[in-house]
């Protein structure tokens, strides 16, 4: 808004340009956020009309991985994926697995600059665990407990480049099914 009021009485061309890219990015990071905010509130009504239905959830992690990988692959990083080579067949609601597998991997991927990130699926006492591990930034303790609240970032001073905070609470909710 204040980039807006100034526009007015702006005298130079320069001043003129640089707060219409101010003004630019700002409404980029209004419409983000407004598409990030209304696909979280549908997500609830949404899961009310999905049925679980038998998947292959290797054939599925491996699809989103051949994809992601080579995002990680353009930034530097190694992608390792490590998915058992018969598959694990469940029932559930796989758009809603892959949505929470593409959410981890690329936060993986938007915080690690170099080394590599590991991809793989596990059994652990009786249970199926995704395991995402990278060489990135890493989260401190003290912020490791608010990483799954909605709107939060670990480093709030990144906000206008960053994410918006949704895309954990998304992945926790998805899972909490």
């Amino acid at each position: 808004r204040s980039a807006v009021g100034t526009m007015r009485v702006a005298k130079r061309d320069d001043q003129r340009e640089k707060l219409l890219e101010v003004i630019e990015h700002d409404v980029r990071r209004l419409d983000r956020l407004v598409t990030d905010i209304s696909n979280a509130s549908r997500l609830d009504s949404e899961l009310v009309r999905e049925t679980a239905e038998p998947f292959d959830l290797v054939r599925m992690s491996s699809t989103l991985s051949e994809h992601l990988s080579r995002q990680a692959w353009d930034k530097g990083v190694d992608f390792i994926a490590d998915f058992p080579g018969e598959p694990i067949w469940i029932e559930g609601l796989e758009a809603r697995l892959a949505q929470v597998v593409v959410n981890l991997i690329a936060n993986a991927i938007h915080y690690t600059d170099q080394g590599h990130i590991d991809v793989a699926w596990r059994t652990e006492r009786h249970q199926l665990v995704l395991r995402v591990q990278d060489t990135g930034r890493g989260i401190g303790a003290e912020d490791q407990a608010k990483i799954f609240a909605e709107f939060y970032r670990v480093d709030e001073t990144r906000a206008l480049h960053d994410g918006l905070g949704l895309g954990l609470s998304i992945v926790k909710r998805l899972c909490q099914l």
